[in-house]
């Protein structure tokens, strides 16, 4: 241990901080365990699986029982493989083995990582860290919430069903930044990038049955904005590969040199080409598509056996299973617009008026006087539903009256948790 812990000192400032850092306990774990009788599949996973992973882990295996209503009812059971045999692998087999991913940029930073240390031990330490998580890449599987939805198309009458796109992304919105550029997680190399979006070819392609316009209007335009993506898959390889070639970087070769310069007056005119997107190719092996306000699965491959265990946000209706009326999605509306918190200065708009009630309070009770520093609780309808007054203003004759002048504030609504701050009053 004491040995790891100097490895990890001495490399903390070289190119591959991370790394060391991450092997340096992954080693102590992984000693820690062989004292233990266990197959190495049950081992605990290496430390930068446990900072890539997080406690999404629940989410992902516990499958048991929608938090909701079935949300899919009215959409004529869409969940895709349910003929399949029960002898035929399920989703949830997938997630047996599969580590959740939460920090992606660490996952990948092993494929990316230079060891070109002057130094001959710093090298060979990087070298050991970065084979070490290498090797715990592309030996385990992982799971991941896609950051693109999936796509629909509109309703076919005629074959009463709604088509599903899958995209081929795991990571294609928000691209990771590792060693200083943007990187994707796709199936396929991109197509091209439109504004920092990865355009790639889809996955796999659903057919929801649904058995009329009615209810195929309503899952498009109230479901499917609900749904995410799930993916189990393992990481393979960067792209694009580094082209190989006998000169020096920065020094074409002559037949390449001379193609160049032929170029050079039919190229001037041309818009300059972007340069490749950059990225990781994962191999799918399974995804779901699932209602995050009902757990309920719109389609999968290969089939998920039971709802995702989920926990309805705020934003997710009453009951799923129910049309919501206009007034309803109204409301819900105008409650995603609120803001999170109040700013410092809506709550001092609202507190700093109430100074020249605590006057009229103190001139009609009198002492005691001097700086107030009351404790307050904003609701998130806009009221005050907590109060404490300092001693020894909470016991005299005055506290009734701050009390009552404090409850008649008002605050802008927010769709946050109460806040909770302290406000000085001079009472005098």
């Amino acid at each position: 241990m004491n040995a790891l812990r100097a490895l990890r000192k001495l490399c903390s400032d070289r190119r591959l901080p991370t790394l060391v850092g991450s092997v340096s306990v992954a080693m102590a774990v992984a000693t820690a365990g062989t004292a233990a009788a266990k197959p190495v599949k049950s081992a605990k996973p290496a430390a930068a699986a446990d900072k890539a992973g997080g406690k999404t882990a629940a989410a992902a295996k516990k499958t048991e029982g929608a938090a909701m209503p079935d949300a899919f009812a009215q959409t004529g059971s869409p969940t895709a493989g349910a003929e399949s045999s029960a002898s035929s692998p399920s989703f949830e087999d997938l997630l047996k083995d599969a580590v959740p991913v939460k920090d992606f940029a660490t996952l990948i930073e092993p494929l990316y990582a230079r060891c070109d240390d002057p130094e001959p031990l710093y090298k060979r330490q990087c070298e050991v860290s970065k084979s070490f998580l290498l090797d715990y890449l592309h030996s385990h599987t992982f799971v991941a919430e896609s950051d693109i939805p999936p796509d629909t198309s509109p309703y076919d009458a005629a074959a009463k069903q709604v088509d599903m796109e899958i995209s081929g992304c795991v990571v294609c919105k928000n691209p990771i930044m590792v060693a200083g550029e943007p990187r994707y997680l796709t199936t396929k190399p991109p197509q091209r990038v439109v504004e920092g979006r990865a355009q790639v070819d889809p996955l796999a392609n659903h057919e929801i049955a649904i058995a009329d316009r009615v209810r195929a209007d309503r899952f498009v335009e109230r479901v499917v904005p609900r749904l995410k993506v799930q993916h189990v898959f393992r990481f393979t390889t960067p792209y694009p590969a580094e082209a190989v070639t006998g000169s020096s970087p920065g020094q074409p070769s002559a037949s390449g040199a001379g193609q160049a310069m032929a170029l050079v007056g039919k190229t001037s005119a041309l818009p300059p080409i972007p340069p490749p997107a950059k990225g990781v190719l994962v191999a799918s092996l399974g995804h779901r598509v699932y209602d995050r306000c009902t757990g309920q699965i719109a389609a999968a491959k290969p089939a998920a056996l039971s709802p995702v265990k989920v926990s309805p946000d705020r934003g997710c209706p009453r009951d799923a299973s129910e049309d919501m009326s206009q007034a309803e999605i109204k409301k819900q509306q105008d409650f995603m617009a609120l803001p999170e918190r109040l700013t410092p200065r809506e709550i001092d708009r609202v507190l700093a008026p109430i100074q020249a009630r605590v006057h009229e309070c103190y001139v009609e009770f009198g002492e005691p006087s001097g700086n107030a520093k009351v404790s307050l609780v904003i609701g998130a309808e806009g009221k005050l539903t907590q109060i404490t007054l300092p001693s020894p203003f909470d016991k005299a004759d005055i506290a009734v009256c701050l009390r009552s002048q404090l409850r008649s504030a008002v605050f802008p609504k927010f769709r946050g948790s109460p806040m909770k701050l302290d406000y000085v009053y001079q009472v005098q």
